[in-house]
């Protein structure tokens, strides 16, 4: 005969069953599964992608909702237009390329990429400055990596052409795609009577309803911060609390068109603060990368057009930055003007070095490059930093997982913090990838 907390046992186990039957039995009765995905970079579009493009039975509207004013998130574009909204020039103010890939899986759809004329290959010069490895000596060296060196692959003819084609070119006979920008939605979980089978989600930009859903999926990590408002009416408790061991680490940029050509021999440039950190810090200051962007397929103009420049900060040089008395109080705007000068002087003063240390006195004999125009831009959460876990060795929990999913809540949450390539496009890619696999999985039953 069984025992009384055998019998407590086996009613907890068949009322948790009843209940996740019953979610997924819910989803596959509705005519259409609503799916709403905050935030358009890779991780976004590619869960949206595999939503549309999955080879089941049921059929999906899809929302993709991002609060700026573009596709792209970290992918994205700065576009310069004259008054007539013709283009003068761009800048890839985000993520600058893509690595090659480390995974068989996307290397394979990297090259469904280039074959759809997504992607094309940057076949730029590169360079490295760092401390000379002379010991003895307090200068820097500048080294040119070899032309057979990792590859970079940029989307063409813009950055943000990935996040866009994902989203456009994927066809779907019976799903749909909506696509909002410009709007911070705010999600907020309704709990309706499970009698009732209405959807578990409801989306709000300011008092604005912009629709209810069947699942959320969620892209950025700072969306689980206390001040944020994109979940706090979300009740996704396990959600928030594992957030808590990431830090966003942020990032400056800078982007310049200069009016004529830059002499110098590379196109894309990393200075190694790691070499020597004082070293580094008194010759380049703020910087990180410098690249050349008009060197990119797809962006030239024409031989009138600016020569486009972006410049990255490094992480210490970042802090440095937005850390100083006077921005505490400071505007967006003010921030990012703030941003603006002090960057393009790092790049305008470390000019004679770079050339010296190419090899080419030049840009002694000229003068200050005309600018044309600069513009900066602040990454409030440009890379995932992981804290380390008690009772652990390892600082990344999130490396082991792909995405992580709340089934009863109908909830996923992606993006370049998950898995073992993180902070990379393919990391991102493979994120939303197993989110909308995990949805897939959840309404299949």
């Amino acid at each position: 005969m069984p025992s009384i907390l055998s019998i407590i046992i086996l009613l907890i186990i068949t009322t948790m069953f009843r209940r996740t039957s019953s979610l997924a039995f819910s989803s596959k009765t509705n005519d259409r599964i609503k799916v709403a995905i905050l935030g358009s970079g890779i991780s976004g579009c590619t869960a949206a992608a595999t939503l549309l493009e999955s080879p089941n039975n049921n059929s999906f509207d899809v929302s993709v909702y991002e609060g700026g004013r573009g596709i792209g998130g970290r992918m994205s574009t700065r576009r310069i237009n004259d008054e007539s909204g013709n283009l003068l020039y761009q800048f890839d103010h985000g993520c600058q390329y893509i690595s090659t890939p480390k995974t068989e899986f996307f290397r394979n759809e990297l090259e469904k990429w280039k074959e759809r004329g997504w992607v094309r290959k940057w076949n730029g010069t590169f360079a490295t400055i760092r401390a000379a490895s002379m010991s003895s000596s307090y200068d820097v060296e500048l080294c040119i990596e070899p032309s057979d060196g990792n590859e970079k692959y940029v989307g063409y003819p813009s950055m943000n052409s990935v996040c866009e084609n994902l989203l456009l070119q994927t066809k779907s006979a019976q799903s749909t795609l909506n696509i909002v920008t410009g709007k911070q939605a705010r999600a907020v979980a309704v709990h309706p009577a499970e009698e009732t089978r209405q959807p578990p989600w409801q989306l709000y930009h300011n008092e604005e309803l912009l629709g209810s859903y069947d699942w959320l999926i969620v892209t950025d990590r700072n969306s689980a911060q206390e001040l944020r408002p994109d979940l706090a009416d979300a009740n996704v408790m396990g959600f928030q609390q594992v957030n808590k061991h990431i830090e966003s680490i942020k990032s400056c940029t800078t982007m310049i068109a200069f009016e004529k050509p830059l002499p110098l021999p590379f196109d894309g440039l990393t200075c190694d603060h790691n070499s020597n950190q004082e070293l580094m810090r008194n010759e380049f200051k703020s910087l990180g990368w410098a690249a050349r962007d008009s060197s990119k397929p797809g962006r030239s103009r024409n031989n009138d057009s600016p020569e486009c420049w972006v410049l990255q900060s490094n992480p210490e040089g970042a802090a440095r930055l937005l850390e100083q008395d006077e921005l505490k109080d400071a505007t967006l705007p003010q921030i990012r003007e703030t941003i603006r000068k002090q960057m393009v002087n790092d790049f305008i003063d470390c000019l004679p070095t770079l050339m010296a240390k190419s090899g080419c006195d030049e840009i002694k004999q000229m003068d200050t490059p005309n600018i044309v125009d600069s513009i900066g831009h602040r990454w409030g959460a440009a890379f995932p930093s992981f804290l380390k876990q008690k009772g652990t060795e390892d600082q990344n929990m999130f490396k082991d997982m792909e995405c992580q999913v709340f089934p009863q809540q109908q909830f996923v949450a992606c993006g370049d913090y998950f898995g073992t390539y993180a902070a990379r496009v393919e990391g991102a890619f493979l994120s939303g990838r197993a989110a909308a696999k995990e949805v897939l999985k959840c309404v299949d039953g």
